[in-house]
């Protein structure tokens, strides 16, 4: 039996993925309500799965660096399947926090494991292909709630979780088809690299760049309803600005990869994380809601080539049989940058308003990047290939 493409089967598999873990979304209220939990409880619910990825990135996706990059991603399609149909079948809170857990690590596992097994085939396309990712993620992330929310109309609110079990379930195989040179290199024999990649500065870089990149979601899922209700939006549109927001990740990340690859991430960053941060700071400033919804898109526009560049960044800075690891502990890092910012925005903004709260952001973003820029570029002076 002929293999099948990498370009196929791990594309559709991360959306099925990330379309699973971000229904829940949409129908938590509605899950709360029919299984009597407390606001609490469902604060569990929401925050095992962020959780459980950080354990699935750094835990479980370094395995793909030690030649079993496609058992990895076939076996957390399994377990993601599990996890939604047991998320179906919960109704003890306890059963619906552990469900989620496994949901996100099957994710967290799945996500590093794919990035590296792309690069490693066509390292020369490497900012390209990891463009696509993000942009099939984030399309799963957004797309996942309202498709979630349409099949629910059509049986309950456990019928999404059952149909996404069997597509996970149901792509597996295609995955387990990937042909065997597609798989991650096995590592030398004896001591290597993976000891001490945290300390060679393009790897380190990579981290920093992507914690500072990913910061401002934590502030955004802590305060932006909020804010767009104090400024008089519905929550309609409200929602309408989230699925927005991912529309340039999913049309411009693969464009913005190219411009990595080509002219390489020290030109193609510095540009970008500056867009970042300028909106960052008008955010303060603007009090309409559709004018807060046009800026966080030309936000989203500089964020879809930053991110691919740092992940190209992160490609550059590895070996083949520490790639996985390094794109683990990336996407971990970013997570709990964006933690941070979410503790710390919901009582700022409180305190002291609209313009405090994402001048604070800005700085702390400008701060982090610098330094993670700044790094990669003294490595570069060494290194001419990271650049």
């Amino acid at each position: 039996m002929r293999p099948m493409p990498i370009s196929r089967f791990v594309p559709i598999s991360l959306f099925v993925q990330a379309a699973s873990v971000g229904m829940v979304f949409a129908l938590l209220h509605e899950v709360q309500d029919e299984n009597n939990l407390s606001t609490a409880s469902i604060g569990l619910i929401s925050s095992a799965g962020l959780l459980a990825a950080v354990f699935g990135q750094v835990g479980l996706a370094p395995l793909a660096d030690r030649g079993k990059g496609r058992e990895l991603m076939v076996g957390a399609m399994v377990v993601g399947s599990l996890g939604a149909v047991g998320f179906a079948l919960g109704d003890d809170v306890w059963q619906l926090v552990a469900a989620r857990a496994i949901s996100g690590a099957a994710l967290g596992a799945f996500d590093p494991a794919a990035q590296a097994l792309v690069t490693t085939r066509d390292p020369d396309r490497a900012g390209e292909l990891l463009g696509k990712l993000i942009g099939v993620r984030t399309a799963g992330f957004l797309i996942g709630p309202g498709l979630g929310a349409v099949v629910a109309e059509f049986g309950n609110n456990d019928t999404p979780f059952f149909v996404t079990g069997v597509l996970l379930l149901a792509l597996a195989p295609g995955l387990a088809r990937i042909a065997p040179t597609a798989a991650m290199p096995v590592p030398p024999s004896g001591p290597t690299s993976r000891t001490t990649m945290f300390r060679r500065r393009p790897t380190l870089a990579a981290i920093i760049l992507t914690a500072a990149l990913v910061m401002p979601v934590g502030l955004y899922d802590a305060i932006w309803a909020i804010l767009m209700d104090d400024r008089g939006a519905s929550t309609l549109f409200t929602g309408l600005t989230l699925s927005l927001y991912g529309v340039p990740f999913i049309l411009l990340a693969p464009f913005g990869g190219k411009l990595a690859d080509r002219h390489g991430p020290l030109r193609t960053l510095p540009l970008a994380i500056l867009g970042v941060i300028g909106v960052t700071v008008l955010y303060g400033a603007l009090e309409t809601p559709g004018v807060l919804m046009s800026f966080a898109m030309v936000e989203a526009t500089f964020n879809a080539v930053a991110l691919p560049a740092t992940q190209a960044a992160m490609a550059r800075a590895t070996e083949e049989h520490e790639r996985a690891l390094g794109f683990g502990v990336a996407a971990a890092a970013g997570q709990v940058s964006a933690g941070i910012a979410a503790l710390v925005a919901a009582p700022v903004y409180a305190a002291q308003g609209q313009f405090f709260v994402f001048a604070l952001l800005a700085a702390a973003v400008a701060v982090v990047a610098a330094g993670g820029y700044v790094l990669l570029r003294s490595a570069s002076t060494t290194t001419p290939h990271q650049s």
